[in-house]
């Protein structure tokens, strides 16, 4: 149900993102008397029923041209409270779900009867609305219980603000408040201007599509910014996220995934590694600048196209790109105050930590290097243990308490120190039961074959394969044969053992010389150690 309702956060916050921008072409028109030219009888005028119903339509219109600015404020509260844990999330939900409600089901008869006459676009409406009623129902489905904002007012617990992050409340909702407003702000501007040069203007679905594609464009060149910055200082391009899509580089080639969860997400991300260990924080520096700067030199460029395309062929575009503008300079101006949406620091904020130092600083160095070992050759034993140290007594728990405690896990195992190892990833699973954390599947291998390898602890190694094997793995590489090799091995099945250890070893021969499979040859290297110590089919010896 927690995935539901997260789910359900991300439509109300896509809705708020569509319906805000779209209110910019309706607030104008409140500020005016509605134009009723055709819509009133003209029988009997000035009459008292003629300035009743005069008086109904003028409301009524003023309330339809209200109802997309009040809605995607609704929708926005949903989102901005739902993503701090606030327990008042629920009552914003219930109401925008209620919302959803009543907005579709006038618009699904009227649509219904629109299509037994034939008319056109009442099936698309048809399809906007229905979503919009399923929606208002799930929505009510998820956040009816009194208890349902209880497991996320946890977790915004155990993500508080680290103390000296730089950010705070008042920065959030100043950025939100500035964004909104800026956008706003930026697109009356235009439209005032457009409607004096008579330039053609976009409604409707297309109108929303063009929004949408402006707003991946921002966002894909905000992150290509921080690309190629990165690339440009000597660092290597490591993942692409942009919404549920993401390329990542993995065992020498690209891969892709897509996440269903992520299906509504605009958001977008790069990973840029150093290449070696010595990294300057100037050029880190500059790395998280490269994404802002490209925001304002595009956002500059779209508004001089815009401002000079009167007669030129891109005048019909003028609109897109108008909110292209708009929203490349209002994500430059937000993106560097230091904020926390989501729980990830905005740019602002890492330049901010940067500079000051700390476990942030510390935190980002050890992701940094760990990341850096799926692309370079730099290996687990290459990592700043006393940086992964150091953080590791602010963060412990949560996603960054647990990969800290791994980090050094693996630092301490490719430096052929078990027992810190195996304490160091005793730590890691002890974070992993407090933090309910969602793991992948090959991090369960990794606890496979620590707990059988580093820990002796057959009925741990034994339960976590147990886990392994209820999310129907599909893929059987290096970390599962070398996680099935160490299990057969402590519960004594030596031959199996051996043959699982062939299988994986042939694999991990084929891997290209980067520091993670560089580090995986040195597992196997290790498990073989033990497996040729033993005669066939006897358990290792205490």
């Amino acid at each position: 149900m927690l995935r539901l309702r997260k789910f359900l956060c991300g439509c109300f916050g896509l809705l708020a993102l569509l319906y805000l921008p779209f209110s910019v072409s309706t607030i104008p028109a409140l500020l005016y008397s509605p134009q009723l030219n055709g819509v009133l009888p003209v029988t009997h005028p000035g009459s008292a029923t003629w300035r009743f119903v005069e008086l109904f339509y003028r409301e009524f219109a003023r309330i339809m041209l209200a109802t997309p600015l009040l809605l995607g404020l609704l929708y926005g509260m949903v989102w901005w409270t739902f993503k701090d844990g606030r327990p008042s999330a629920r009552h914003w939900a219930i109401a925008a779900s209620l919302a959803s409600i009543l907005m579709s089901l006038p618009i699904i008869v009227t649509t219904i009867y629109l299509s037994s006459h034939s008319e056109p676009g009442a099936t698309r409406l048809l399809v906007f609305s229905g979503f919009g009623l399923i929606l208002g129902i799930a929505g009510l489905e998820a956040f009816a219980p009194r208890n349902s904002m209880a497991q996320v007012v946890l977790e915004a617990s155990k993500t508080a603000r680290i103390a000296g992050d730089g950010t705070s409340s008042l920065f959030d909702g100043l950025a939100w408040l500035l964004g909104l407003s800026g956008v706003v702000a930026g697109m009356l501007w235009f439209l005032r201007w457009g409607a004096a040069q008579h330039l053609p203007v976009v409604h409707g679905y297309r109108l929303w599509l063009e929004i949408l594609v402006a707003v991946l464009a921002v966002i894909f060149l905000h992150e290509s910014g921080h690309a190629s910055a990165g690339l440009v200082t000597g660092m290597r391009l490591s993942s692409i996220r942009l919404g549920p899509f993401q390329w990542s580089l993995r065992e020498g080639s690209w891969k892709f995934r897509f996440y269903p969860a992520r299906l509504l997400s605009v958001g977008g991300g790069v990973a840029v590694v150093p290449t070696r260990l010595e990294q300057s924080r100037w050029r880190e520096i500059c790395v998280i600048a490269g994404g802002p700067f490209t925001s304002l030199c595009t956002g500059l460029i779209a508004c001089a196209d815009v401002l000079t395309c009167k007669g030129q062929p891109w005048e019909q575009s003028w609109q897109p790109l108008a909110f292209f503008a708009t929203s490349s300079l209002v994500m430059f101006t937000v993106n560097l105050i230091p904020i926390r949406p989501e729980g990830a620091y905005s740019d602002g904020a890492r330049i901010y930590q940067i500079f000051r130092g700390g476990p942030l600083a510390d935190l980002y160095r050890a992701v940094n290097i760990a990341e850096s070992t799926l692309v370079t050759p730099l290996r687990p034993r290459d990592y700043d243990i006393q940086a992964i140290q150091r953080a590791s007594r602010t963060f412990t728990h949560g996603r960054q308490g647990f990969f800290l405690r791994l980090y050094a896990s693996s630092y301490f195992l490719d430096c052929g120190n078990l027992p810190e190892a195996g304490e160091a990833l005793a730590e890691a699973e002890s974070i992993y039961r407090e933090s309910s954390i969602n793991i992948s599947t090959k991090l369960h291998t990794t606890f496979v074959f620590g707990d059988a390898f580093l820990r002796r602890d057959a009925a741990g190694a034994r339960q976590w394969w147990e886990r392994l094997e209820a999310r129907h793995p599909t893929h059987f590489g290096v970390d599962y044969y070398l996680a099935l090799s160490a299990l057969l091995w402590i519960e004594g099945r030596i031959d199996d053992a051996r043959e699982a250890w062939t299988k994986g070893n042939a694999l991990a021969q084929q891997l290209p010389a980067i520091g993670s499979c560089e580090f995986d040859r040195h597992r196997y290297l290790l498990l073989r150690s033990v497996l040729d110590e033993l005669p066939p089919n006897e358990g290792p010896k205490d």
